[in-house]
């Protein structure tokens, strides 16, 4: 069926272009063409560059690393293996199937491991309890249940992680494993992640490959299922050219691997439970969220190495947040987006000569993508607006034309496709965007989608009234500045107009 939907959507843009006017260029439409086309360039030019890095990477790099991994791990594999599952407020179905692959993990892996499950209710106790007596592991195999009040995930972390400090013997030459209530753990994963540990001395962490299950009962869900899939494809790619300077940007919270000594660090488990940021503007306010992105602080401001490992796959049971596909979309940007905005707004004040130039840059990266996301489509719209010509729908067929292209380059390195993979990257691109200039001004407003985390009530109301508007004026101030930069950029404004507008407000 997606083989009809692609020759469909070759012959709307085949058609799209025949019906598309002759574009006659004055000198002011060659401007715009020539400063649009710079800035694609810019943008083209890094996410091909990622691609290629990700290909080699993928295809060449980590294949040898893997080959002499298991040549030498046998050597000095670690001597013990933790896996932490923090559970809270997951359907009984989904915990079963998370405990179940992890136990049976730790059963094939043939290394003394003791799976610590952090747990909320007495219900979520029992299942754990169950299902390691039904899968009957041997001795070298070991269960601890924590229990936490419900007051979020890094309080169910950190409650894991004290466990883990009582003794420091047992973190030397160990390996930790954080999984999230709804990773699903595959066959000989603890494995290939303990050889990477044995292999190079440095590696502080790892994270692993990412695939979704979701099972498509309403249509909004058959629109989760395509984005959540494109969404891992992309990571899958950015991962991999990351990880090639020996850091990632993310040591995504589903599954990442740690080695063990970075826990006995007061300072690690203490980023991880009462993380927090002191902004210029907003003051000082703690991560509600986002435990993933205090543990990828600590080791890259610490120097530590981390890594991708594309040949380990981790299934995760997707929950829509909400039966609304844009609703549900707007949830779930607002915390990841959020998340590594609030991350990132520290990184970038790490040396260079720690994370290295490609990180360095990347970092900053992820801040200019947000406007260039923009600027095309208003620039386009600005453009066709003073000259017209149909400049806008070249635009819209250019941008269909090339999303394209990008979902086969994907479609290659996933082995599948979906039809509504370019229009989800355009959705990304132009609503992402939206989203996330949005966060960036409101940096406190927090919240999980399973769990009411949300901004501390205990500032005063004049505090309270500053944070709001202020947060309201930046984003206010910083929109208007983008529009008259982007006009003023392809020629829509001339002098006449920027004296007539300064007259305006003198």
């Amino acid at each position: 069926m997606q083989v009809i939907y692609f020759i469909i959507y070759l012959l709307v843009l085949a058609i799209w272009a025949l019906l598309l006017p002759p574009l006659y260029f004055s000198p002011m439409e060659k401007r715009y063409i020539f400063i649009i086309g710079a800035v694609a360039g810019w943008r083209y030019s890094w996410a091909i560059f990622n691609m290629v890095r990700s290909v080699f990477y993928k295809k060449y790099y980590f294949p040898r690393i893997r080959k002499k991994a298991q040549e030498v791990a046998e050597e000095s594999m670690p001597e013990r293996v933790f896996i932490i599952i923090t559970t809270y407020r997951i359907d009984v179905d989904i915990s079963a199937k998370v405990y179940r692959a992890a136990i049976k993990e730790a059963i094939e892996c043939g290394l003394p491991v003791t799976i610590i499950a952090s747990v909320v209710e007495k219900i979520e106790e029992n299942l754990v309890k169950n299902v390691f007596k039904v899968l009957n592991p041997p001795s070298r195999v070991k269960l601890i249940i924590t229990r936490f009040a419900g007051t979020g995930k890094r309080d169910g972390l950190a409650v894991a992680f004290r466990t883990l400090t009582s003794d420091y013997a047992k973190l030397q030459n160990s390996i930790v494993a954080l999984v999230d209530g709804d990773s699903v753990l595959t066959s000989g994963s603890i494995k290939k992640c303990a050889q990477l540990f044995a292999l190079n001395t440095d590696l502080g962490a790892l994270t692993t490959n990412e695939e979704c299950l979701l099972t498509p009962g309403r249509f909004s869900d058959r629109l989760y299922l395509r984005w959540y899939t494109l969404r891992f494809a992309q990571r899958d790619t950015y991962m991999s050219s990351l990880a090639l300077s020996k850091r990632v940007l993310t040591l995504t919270g589903r599954m990442s691997v740690y080695r063990g000594e970075i826990f006995w660090d007061r300072e690690f488990v203490e980023t991880v439970q009462h993380d927090y940021i002191e902004h210029w503007r907003l003051g000082w306010f703690r991560f509600l969220t986002g435990d993933d992105k205090s543990t990828w602080y600590y080791l890259l401001k610490n120097g530590w190495e981390m890594t991708y490992v594309p040949d380990v796959m981790v299934y995760t049971l997707e929950s829509p947040p909400h039966p609304n596909f844009l609703k549900g979309a707007t949830m779930l940007m607002h915390r990841w987006f959020g998340n590594s905005l609030r991350a990132t707004y520290r990184a970038m004040r790490v040396p260079r000569r720690i994370i290295g130039p490609f990180i360095w840059y990347a970092i900053r990266d992820q801040r200019v993508t947000m406007w260039t996301g923009l600027y095309g489509m208003l620039a386009a719209l600005l453009a066709d607006l003073k000259w017209g010509g149909g400049l806008f729908f070249a635009y819209l067929w250019w941008i269909m034309f090339t999303r394209l292209l990008v979902s086969l380059f994907y479609a290659t390195q996933r082995k599948r496709l979906f039809i509504t993979w370019p229009i989800f990257l355009y959705f990304n691109q132009i609503y992402g965007s939206l989203v996330k200039i949005y966060i960036l001004n409101h940096l406190y407003r927090q919240k999980w989608t399973r769990q009411k985390t949300v901004l501390s009530g205990n500032e005063t109301r004049w505090t309270r009234f500053y944070v709001i508007y202020t947060s309201y004026a930046q984003l206010l101030a910083e929109v208007f500045l983008f529009i008259i930069i982007t006009g003023a950029s392809v020629g829509f404004f001339n002098s006449q107009d920027f004296y007539n507008l300064f007259n305006t407000f003198i």
